[in-house]
């Protein structure tokens, strides 16, 4: 990922503990991004979702997702296999 794939927020902002980690590790497209969907709905303005995924579709999902609701992407991070995105609800 890159710098213009996520909005600059304060670091602190970046390194709470997410109100919701939805765990879409193996599942396919779509799944993980209606999983993120479903989670951030439970969740008040402002609170943190981590998402992690193993489909590399997701990587786009989730930024267009992002782009087309205002939910802000606070980060994205490839490890390994894994994708990770921390989201803040709107």
């Amino acid at each position: 990922m890159t710098e213009s794939d996520y909005q600059a927020t304060p670091a602190d902002e970046l390194f709470r503990e997410p109100a919701l980690r939805v765990d879409a590790r193996g599942l396919p497209c779509p799944q993980p991004l209606l999983a993120m969907r479903r989670g951030l709905k439970t969740l008040s303005p402002g609170s943190q979702l981590h998402l992690i995924a193993t489909d590399p579709a997701s990587r786009e999902d989730i930024r267009s997702f992002c782009r087309l609701t205002g939910v802000s992407l606070l980060r994205a991070e490839c490890r390994g296999d894994e994708f990770h995105y921390w989201l803040s609800a709107i």
